[in-house]
């Protein structure tokens, strides 16, 4: 399937996409809202600047896809693979990315506000000036994760893995929900 092929569908109402193979597609600054992409293949595609409200991409293949600046708002990442991705001021407020794989990641300036990163491997991710405030980092591993201005203000960071050497910086932190491991 292509761009016109699934703008096609969409517009007649179409929703459901899992499974696709989708590699390597131009999808960029598309309104693909309330779409179920669960276990389709976007690796290397182009998503930046896309609406992507509400969609689900649970155990999709992102590896190294492009989302920057694209609107993610309450979308399901969970058990996605974005390897490499890049999600540079991506908004991923109240997502769902438990156990997602960003490894290595861009997530430079992301917004991911109360979203919900349980067990999400961010090892080496670029967080550099990203918001996590108030969102779950329960078990999340930050191994080597670049996190400077990145904000935890009202954070879960219970049992979080952190960079070797890093100090959470107490002025971002409300001290009743920095739990030791």
């Amino acid at each position: 399937m292509d761009r016109v092929q699934l703008a096609e569908q969409y517009s007649r109402g179409q929703r459901r996409f899992s499974g696709l193979d989708l590699k390597e597609q131009t999808l960029s600054s598309m309104v693909l809202s309330d779409v179920q992409f669960d276990y389709a293949d976007l690796a290397h595609s182009n998503l930046s600047i896309s609406q992507l409200h509400r969609t689900s991409f649970k155990g999709a293949m992102l590896w190294r896809t492009r989302l920057d600046g694209a609107d993610l708002k309450q979308a399901n990442l969970q058990q996605a693979l974005l390897i490499r991705g890049s999600l540079v001021n991506a908004n991923l407020q109240a997502a769902r990315l438990e156990g997602c794989d960003l490894r290595l990641a861009n997530l430079q300036q992301t917004n991911l506000l109360s979203a919900s990163l349980q067990g999400a491997n961010l090892s080496y991710a670029n967080l550099t000036a990203a918001s996590l405030r108030g969102a779950d980092l329960t078990g999340a591993d930050l191994t080597g994760a670049i996190l400077t201005g990145t904000d935890f203000t009202g954070a879960q960071l219970t049992a979080t893995i952190w960079p070797r050497g890093f100090t959470v910086p107490s002025a971002t932190l409300h001290r009743e929900r920095l739990l030791p491991i």
